[in-house]
């Protein structure tokens, strides 16, 4: 018995080791921007436009401090636009606005239209978008983009100041590390999932060798073999299918811009 378990804790080890590397290969590179903004023809220094009137101007205030501060982590413009548009009322509309507002106001970190991010919040159709472009747009891939939309939407009628730092925030992190589904490795995790998985194989065969011997002696008569009657019998099962309903509050939202553009939408 003692060899069985040395041999189950050598495995154990061998496969946390081998997750952790594979996972380790797996992670994406972080990055961190090491240059100053160079786009001078844009003009404008605002980066809050909250036109729909959504915040206070404290709130205002401590998000324009945030933005400053993750665009030089970045290297991307941040843009919060809110606005009372009743004519912007589907998602192509309202994607089409964020991306000529977008190029219109010449924003871009490294250029007028380069690097960056505009989040338009149109609070009379309810309609949001998302647009990227050059490095957001490579850092963050459609799930990415529709994540944080999604994120923001659920709290933004209660709270559109949480709302949009978590815009920024999330943004920040997830150009930042490549992609939400990064997960810094922690080894007690890896050696943990490692120890489960190997405590399953051995419990699987464990039972299996339990129930190998099933043969009974009447099985076998004198003069050869007795072969016992086997019946297999079909049970018939109906399935009842139910259709999920969509994760947005305003009936699915939609990925993908255009011009060069990324993006997402959603709605509240």
């Amino acid at each position: 018995m003692g060899k069985i378990w040395r041999r189950i804790l050598i495995g154990i080890v061998i496969l946390a080791a081998i997750i952790g590397i594979v996972a380790k290969l797996l992670e994406p590179e972080e990055y961190t921007n090491t240059k100053p903004r160079q786009n001078t023809e844009c003009t404008i220094t605002q980066r809050v436009l909250d036109e729909a009137g959504k915040m206070t101007d404290k709130q205002k205030k401590d998000l324009e401090a945030l933005i400053a501060e993750k665009e030089q982590l970045i290297g991307c413009d941040i843009v919060i636009l809110t606005i009372n548009e009743p004519g912007l009322d589907s998602y192509d509309e309202i994607r089409d606005y964020a991306q000529v507002y977008y190029e219109d106001n010449k924003f871009g970190w490294n250029k007028a239209n380069g690097d960056g991010i505009i989040y338009v919040d149109d609070w009379e159709t309810g309609y949001t978008w998302m647009c990227t472009t050059g490095l957001a747009k490579t850092r963050l891939d459609d799930t990415d983009t529709e994540q944080i939309v999604d994120s923001a939407n659920e709290i933004v009628n209660d709270n559109p100041y949480e709302a949009y730092t978590s815009i920024v925030n999330n943004a920040a992190t997830m150009i930042q590390t490549g992609r939400s589904s990064y997960v810094q490795i922690n080894l007690m995790i890896v050696f943990l999932a490692a120890a489960v998985i190997g405590a399953i194989f051995v419990g699987v065969q464990l039972i299996g060798h339990g129930g190998k011997d099933t043969v009974l002696r009447s099985t076998y008569a004198k003069g050869g073999v007795q072969m016992n009657e086997k019946q297999d019998i079909f049970l018939h099962s109906h399935v009842t299918r139910t259709k999920r309903p969509s994760k947005s509050s305003g009936g699915g939202g939609k990925v993908g811009g255009t011009g060069g553009h990324g993006g997402a939408g959603g709605r509240h």
